[in-house]
């Protein structure tokens, strides 16, 4: 129950700042940004404020009540009333249950404690990635050339930021990235070195991520996702930060009076030598394939807002945020009398009565660790008379594994509503070509916008794609319907070369103008290119 609840806070939280980011989506890239870390500040707060906090409790609904964990020691301790004298005769009668083993009871609690497992292997990744940078810096060497130091000496005093700044160059990565927050580092990779003029690009892109303290909301974000691994909205509310993060530092490339055209095509360059996210952490200049759409198009754009995000902005939202999670983090669900009554009531047993059952049943006593002595307890007068049969154990059994399995199927309906999933949308996945998907892999569909309509027709392509392959595309703003156009004209590729083209403006009118010019070729990277060059395609 308290997971569950844990869960629900969680999942709240997440949704409340997503949907102030929807509501927010005109305002600037760096106001956008404070509102999404705060969200994530709020998720990694809140187990630790609900130990530090004095218990809220709220008293928990009839029908919410019969959902939650009852202790049966609790409900079967309780003296017998006065009407029960004949049950020592009885349960003299009636043939005693064996004690459950010790095993299983050890076996319980092991899984109660399953769900730590992804967390502890997720926040060894990311205490990986940091000393991956550790050993890049001591291998690292002090970049000298006078074009780069010149580029950092202006933006540095652009962006007001009087800490230094190590500059330095490694052939072991694929693009520049940056890191540190006392100590700031900016290591640049052997291609960057040897492109001066790109230099005011990449230290203004990376010098932002370093004033804005964005090491430190990487760390932030990953945290938050090892923690509640199981809540597919912090999962996105992750890659929207680092998104927002991303595109905070784009506006201040622009902001030094770096043409957009020239940034667009950086990006794109450095895009294919993108380094794992996952397996160093820092940030860089390079965009991951699902997020170059985007920032293409908006470093395009003259018409969002680019603006810094000011104090009073950040004060309003922080002081909001703590309003939301201080008593959410405090909040404990309890059934209340009236809750335990109607719950007695309708499984035939009044409250303080024995355990409802119409032969023998268990009463687990705590001694130490362990469950212990084992005792019957007589039918219900109501429901037999004295020297009636007693009901036979493999029948109660039976019963029992009955109720076991509908309780299972429950807690799955139950999962699957928490989780917003409805039948209608699993029958469709199914139809779609994807069956037998779990809750979790139903969720992460759901919360990355992959629609049955949308699954069928990715499909209907012709590509082999997996539901991770749909839900990355989901992400990446592709639709079925360009991809067929592609490959009508004989184009073939994976995802990456669909989403480059289209963040260039491949099109099939494009495709169809090189081709009356004489350009038949099919290759992703060759239209890519002539796109990204200014071919228009016309004749």
């Amino acid at each position: 129950m308290t997971l569950l609840l844990l869960a629900l806070k969680s999942l709240l939280v997440a949704a409340v700042t997503l949907g102030l980011l929807r509501l927010t989506r005109a305002r600037s890239a760096a106001e956008r940004s404070t509102i999404a870390h705060l969200g994530l500040f709020a998720l990694v707060a809140l187990p630790l404020a609900s130990l530090a906090l004095p218990a809220l409790d709220l008293p928990l609904p009839a029908p919410m009540a019969q959902m939650a964990t009852v202790d049966p020691v609790e409900r079967t301790t309780a003296p017998l009333p006065a009407r029960d004298k004949a049950a020592p005769i009885a349960a003299a009668m009636s043939p005693a249950v064996p004690a459950e083993p010790v095993w299983v009871g050890a076996l319980s609690g092991a899984a109660r404690y399953a769900f730590l497992l992804p967390t502890l292997v997720l926040l060894a990744l990311t205490l990986a990635a940091l000393l991956r940078l550790v050993g890049l810096r001591a291998r690292a060497d002090v970049l000298v050339d006078p074009d780069w130091l010149s580029a950092l000496a202006r933006a540095q005093r652009r962006m007001g930021f009087k800490n230094g700044t190590a500059l330095l160059w490694s052939d072991e990565l694929g693009s520049p990235v940056s890191w540190g927050l006392m100590r700031p580092v900016i290591l640049l990779n052997n291609a960057a070195v040897a492109a001066p003029e790109q230099a005011e690009a990449i230290i203004a892109h990376e010098l932002a991520h370093v004033v804005h303290f964005d090491w430190a909301k990487l760390i932030l974000a990953r945290v938050a996702t090892a923690t509640f691994w199981f809540n597919p909205l912090a999962w996105v509310l992750a890659r929207e930060a680092h998104q927002l993060r991303e595109e905070s530092a784009d506006d201040a490339v622009l902001a030094a009076n770096i043409a957009g055209p020239d940034y667009a095509e950086l990006l794109i360059g450095v895009a294919r030598h993108q380094c794992r996210g996952t397996l160093l952490g820092a940030h860089g200049v390079a965009p991951s394939k699902s997020s170059l759409g985007r920032r293409v198009r908006r470093v395009l754009d003259q018409s969002p807002a680019r603006g810094r995000s000011g104090r009073s902005w950040v004060a309003g939202f922080a002081t909001g945020m703590l309003s939301m999670a201080v008593p959410l983090a405090a909040v404990t669900f309890v059934p209340s009398h009236t809750a335990l009554a109607t719950i007695h009531t309708q499984s035939g047993q009044p409250l303080g009565a024995g355990t409802p059952t119409e032969g023998a049943s268990r009463v687990a006593t705590k001694t130490g660790a362990t469950r212990s002595t084992t005792v019957a307890v007589a039918p219900n007068p109501a429901s037999s008379t004295l020297g009636s049969a007693p009901v036979p154990i493999a029948a109660w059994q039976g019963q029992q594994a009955q109720t076991s399995r509908q309780s299972d199927n429950g807690d799955d309906a139950a999962e699957m509503r928490v989780l917003g999933i409805s039948s209608d949308y699993r029958r469709g996945m199914a139809e779609a070509g994807f069956p037998n998907l779990s809750s979790d892999e139903l969720a992460e569909a759901r919360a990355g916008g992959v629609s049955p309509e949308y699954a069928r027709d990715m499909r209907a392509t012709g590509m082999r794609l997996s539901l991770d392959d749909v839900i990355e595309a989901r992400n990446m703003g592709l639709s079925a319907a360009y991809i067929a156009a592609m490959r009508r004209f004989g184009i073939k590729g994976d995802l990456d070369d669909y989403q480059g083209m289209r963040s260039v403006g491949v099109t099939a009118d494009f495709v169809r103008r090189l081709r009356s010019r004489g350009i038949k070729t099919t290759d992703p990277d060759e239209l890519t290119s002539l796109r990204a060059a200014g071919s228009a395609g016309d004749p």
